[in-house]
């Protein structure tokens, strides 16, 4: 099973588990580019989509800070209006974002949807953060296998700088549901400001996503 697909049902068991008719969506960052690995339902995952091609929100802002986050669509937060805009869309009125450390430079997210107002009910939160641990975890050993896998054949280090570019670049673009020129510019800003080549940036969704399995990926954007 591809890790896209793996996390589709971890979002799908997590929306079912936490009951209260919540919808979830899981989100990957790694060296600063965040990609939407996995939704309990296409309206969660729309959300995070145009939260990552806005570049915030309260996933992103959570793997970002390490903290778990809540907000209420009635309360505005400055930087959001993009993610507030599709969330309004769908119906929901609040929204929890757990993040998780997958390891150095890499962190998942849980962005828990809801159409009811009031408090999150008792326990919510905490069997949310396992569920993101959960995600953590599968993230860590996708990247090991990844690992081991070219130590055996090579995998992802015979490619080429141009092939390994225009699978991350194919990964952006599914992800985002966005055009092949601002998926290039956000894996070129993202190799920029962290003072690496495109290539390195672009190995690390190549090896984590798309030679993971079959390739079926499934992803959002964060700087």
């Amino acid at each position: 099973m591809t890790l896209s697909r793996y996390l589709d049902e971890c979002a799908i068991r997590a929306a079912a588990v936490l009951g209260h008719g919540v919808e979830a969506s899981i989100s990957l960052r790694e060296h600063g580019i965040s990609l939407r690995a996995g939704s309990s339902t296409p309206g969660a995952g729309r959300c995070d989509q145009a939260e990552a091609r806005a570049d915030t929100g309260p996933c992103i802002d959570a793997m970002r800070r390490g903290t778990v986050l809540t907000t209420r669509l009635a309360d505005m937060v400055p930087g959001w209006e993009a993610w507030q805009a599709a969330a309004e869309a769908e119906g929901f009125v609040q929204a929890l974002a757990v993040p998780a450390e997958v390891g150095p430079g890499a962190r998942v997210a849980i962005n828990v949807y809801s159409r009811t107002p009031g408090d999150w009910p008792a326990g919510l939160v905490d069997a949310a953060v396992g569920h993101a641990a959960l995600a953590a975890d599968a993230v860590r050993l996708q990247l090991q296998f990844a690992d081991l896998g070219d130590a055996v054949a090579g995998l992802y280090r015979t490619m080429t700088d141009r092939a390994t570019v225009e699978q991350a670049v194919g990964a952006i673009m599914a992800s985002n549901d966005c055009p092949e020129d601002e998926a290039r510019a956000v894996l070129h800003t993202a190799a920029d400001r962290r003072g690496l080549t495109e290539r390195e940036v672009a190995e690390a969704i190549v090896r984590t996503l798309v030679l993971g399995g079959e390739g079926d990926v499934i992803g959002d954007l964060d700087r």
